[in-house]
């Protein structure tokens, strides 16, 4: 073995002494030496590797370097808080349309919360169709309408009032007292 290549791999050992046949001085020579690298070659391939590595990753995410990486996130982060304002401005829709069908239908407000619950019992989801179709069979959600009876009569008087004359103002009253007019 070489000298130098054995100093490297392990230190002061005596060489091993390797059978002197042709077939086994053709087998030595036909293997390649292994290479060995320094320290500032390890370094530099593995400098190489980490880029290649990020530049995939940026590359993966449409972006140069870190900072367009936290652009993106911050991008994201805007979308979820907008997704969760646009699920909260759905909600208030919902109930907004519901409230406008109760309405639209004379739906008595002491019903509303019963008829909530009957959809969402049933898990039907509410539309003002839905609710249509629902009051066929629920005529008590509906405000009952209040009808006058019919035999009803009213007195009236027939006839002049007596007229009554003004009361004096206090002018007059107070002329008429002093007895001086004013």
């Amino acid at each position: 073995m070489d000298e130098n290549l054995q100093t490297q791999i392990g230190g002061n050992e005596q060489p091993v002494e390797t059978p002197t046949t042709p077939e086994a001085e053709v087998t030595a020579q036909d293997q390649p030496k292994e290479r060995l690298y320094s320290k500032a070659e390890v370094q530099d391939l593995m400098r190489r590797r980490v880029e290649r590595s990020h530049n995939a990753f940026f590359k993966r995410y449409g972006v140069e370097n870190l900072k367009g990486l936290d652009e993106l996130m911050n991008k994201s982060k805007q979308f979820s808080d907008m997704e969760t304002e646009y699920g909260a401005i759905q909600l208030r829709n919902s109930e907004l349309a519901r409230e406008n069908a109760f309405l639209k239908n004379n739906i008595n407000p002491d019903k509303y919360e019963d008829i909530i619950t009957h959809f969402k019992g049933a898990g039907i989801d509410f539309s003002e169709e839905q609710l249509l179709e629902a009051l066929k069979t629920h005529p008590e959600w509906l405000k009952q309408i209040e009808q006058k009876p019919t035999n009803t009569t009213t007195i009236t008087k027939l006839g002049s009032e007596a007229h009554q004359p003004d009361a004096p103002s206090d002018l007059e009253r107070a002329s008429k007292l002093l007895g001086v007019k004013f």
